[in-house]
């Protein structure tokens, strides 16, 4: 063979050479000589030597192509990984496709979110194709396998960039937002979060470790129990296989103790879900026939999923079937009344496909997300209207929350809690003068007399104050009111109101500023993380929107249902914050800003399905009507993610 005939040239002039070098007079230094070359003369390369050699120059000529056969790559890109990997084959070696070629195209064919799209989106088709028709020849062999293993680390790249930056057309959603500003004047935004990891040092390690999962893992999601997520898919496909669930007819409302035969269905509905854990019944005493419901029977054939038997004890809405119904509704964000009205049946009726969907949706929204989340974080969590504090990866706090309308959306960020504020001033934000506020005093000039809200030259309430009463608001040019974003930092320990540029002005502009008291919308406390939105956690006077369901009706920032317990959370891990101390200066009405020794990473996150810390997986509606932008953006082209 050509190629072994070179091996061993070339180690017959190395060697010679080097015998030269240290030639001498001596016949015993002769003889070491001679011994040295004879046994360099009696080396084999092995198959795999060679198999090597041959590779490395074949990828190195390939490589040297102005158009390089099989990658998706840049030029730049592809010559780096494999400069990475001294310009050996990554995913073959002289006994084929290794091992880990196919875990790498198993874990892209079965990914979760990319699923649906995943041919279109790799190519996978033609994988499979080259490697049918893989050339035997020896002269073509090695060539062959190259051009495969440029295909597959081209694919290993482009899922390492979906994983660390998301699949959806960001571009084309941030379009969407801005589209519902200038036709519906809503303010809305949402930052992703993108991993930005070395792919190619990553993968040089899984190779080494012969484990790709090392490599995903640090770009892929973290949340909480995405996995588990991840895992409930699979199931529901296969729930999906068999025909999916139940479909429930028109019916009344049904509540314990009611009769009809629509129930068997209800139940094998909930057997479904694993609400109803076990389908049994024992009803002792059953309701007068005047006081049962009048349900219309329902003719069709009932299919039989579970282990329901011919019996009329199966047809009464007994405690455990309540127990079940409460079960669903909690798992969907209802109120959990144990009734099933055309709610709680809408929900029930959601076809399976449509939650494998939202499911998809939301565990791609969790690779938005910051990687590290925090050892401590807290995690407002928008349509299910709840802040969580998570800390070692257990829930330790659990509250319910007021967002913002749809109108005012709560904004989709994160950032890090610095300062608490007791006894706040509120710094009316632009948007609501313009819209809400100016209106009013239009409509009557002593609209905030007792609100304790006062006009200020800018934002420092100490500054000078305009008469309110002196204006005539009918003659108002909006230009006088402050248009711009609010960003709230730390100066010198204080609380500081950051203004961007402000339009040309006609006059003065003014800022309204509310004084701390019983009826100010912050309540007596505030917790702080400055972002650009002005939006933060804060108590509210207004105590009667948490007992709600449905809780969105701030302006954008965050209320809370008990403040002082999260201070109270906060202040057991925080030096600087003593919760006694906090308590008494609650009492007056004097601010105080405390700023924290740790800083807490805040989260505000829009999932509308997550498995919960009780491994509960849950459901909740679309209220700011995301999910229906989002799903339309999945699978759409996204070259410049």
């Amino acid at each position: 063979m050509n190629n072994l005939k070179f091996v061993f040239t070339a180690l017959f002039i190395a060697n010679s050479l080097f015998a030269l070098s240290d030639v001498k007079t001596s016949n015993n230094k002769d003889n070491i000589i001679l011994k040295k070359y004879e046994k360099v003369e009696n080396i084999e390369p092995s198959e795999e030597e060679i198999f090597n050699k041959d590779s490395k120059e074949t990828v190195k000529y390939l490589l040297s192509f102005k158009k390089i056969p099989n990658s998706f790559l840049s030029k730049n890109s592809i010559r780096t990984y494999y400069k990475k990997f001294d310009h050996q084959l990554i995913w073959s070696d002289k006994n084929g496709i290794k091992d880990i070629s196919l875990i790498l195209l198993e874990t892209i064919k079965n990914d979760p979110v990319l699923k649906p799209n995943i041919n279109k989106a790799f190519n996978l088709d033609r994988i499979l194709n080259e490697l049918s028709n893989l050339e035997k020849e020896n002269d073509k062999y090695v060539q062959s396998m190259a051009k495969i293993d440029f295909m597959l680390t081209s694919i290993y790249d482009k899922y390492m960039k979906y994983l660390s930056k998301g699949y959806i057309n960001w571009r084309g959603f941030k379009k969407e937002l801005k589209k519902l500003d200038k036709e519906e004047e809503i303010l809305a935004d949402w930052e992703k979060h993108n991993a930005n990891k070395n792919s190619k040092e990553l993968l040089k390690n899984a190779i080494l470790a012969n484990d790709l999962t090392l490599a995903f893992n640090e770009v892929n999601y973290t949340y909480p129990k995405a996995k588990e997520l991840s895992k409930t898919i699979k199931v529901f496909e296969e729930l999906a296989l068999n025909g999916g669930y139940i479909k429930l007819p028109t019916f009344k409302t049904l509540r314990e103790g009611d009769k009809a035969s629509v129930i068997k269905k209800l139940r094998q509905r909930l057997v479904q879900s694993n609400d109803l854990k076990k389908n049994t019944c024992d009803i002792k005493e059953e309701k007068s026939p005047e006081n049962i419901s009048q349900i219309p029977r329902d003719d069709e054939e009932i299919q039989v999923h579970s282990n329901i038997i011919d019996n009329d004890c199966y047809e009464i809405f007994d405690k455990s079937l309540k127990e079940a119904i409460i079960s669903f509704q909690r798992n969907h964000g209802l109120k959990p009344n144990g009734v099933v009205g055309p709610t709680t049946r809408k929900h029930l009726n959601l076809s399976i496909e449509s939650k494998i969907v939202k499911m998809r949706l939301n565990l791609e929204r969790m690779r938005w997300l910051p990687r590290t989340l925090g050892e401590k974080f807290l995690l407002v969590n928008i349509p299910d209207y709840k802040l969580k504090m998570y800390e070692n990866n257990e829930v330790k706090l659990d509250m319910r929350i007021v967002v913002g309308t749809r109108k005012n959306p709560t904004p989709i960020f994160s950032n890090e809690m610095s300062f608490v504020v007791l006894n706040p001033y509120w710094r009316i934000p632009p948007r609501i003068v313009k819209r809400e506020i100016i209106p009013e005093l239009i409509k009557d000039p002593t609209y905030l007399n007792g609100k304790g809200i006062n006009l200020h030259e800018n934002w420092d309430h100490k500054s000078t104050q305009f008469e309110l009463n002196s204006i005539d608001w009918n003659l108002y040019d909006e230009n006088r009111v402050a248009t711009t974003n609010i960003t709230t930092s730390i100066v010198d320990r204080e609380e500081v109101q950051i203004e961007e540029t402000v339009k040309p002005e006609t006059g003065p502009t003014m800022r309204f500023i509310q004084i701390p008291s019983n009826k100010n919308p912050l309540g007596r406390m505030k917790f702080m993380f400055p972002n650009k939105y002005a939006v933060y956690l804060h108590d509210s006077p207004e105590k009667r929107y948490f007992k709600y369901t449905k809780r969105a009706y701030s302006h954008g920032c965050v209320r809370l249902a008990q403040p002082k317990v999260l201070l109270e959370a906060i202040a057991s891990r925080d030096e600087n914050l003593d919760f006694e101390k906090a308590s008494d200066i609650l009492e007056d009405i004097e601010k105080t800003q405390i700023g924290l020794k740790r800083k807490i990473p805040i989260h505000m996150v829009y999932l509308t399905s997550w498995v919960d810390e009780n491994n509960n997986l849950q459901f909740r509606d679309d209220v700011y009507r995301y999910d229906r932008i989002q799903k339309k953006l999945m699978y759409k082209s996204n070259k410049h993610m």
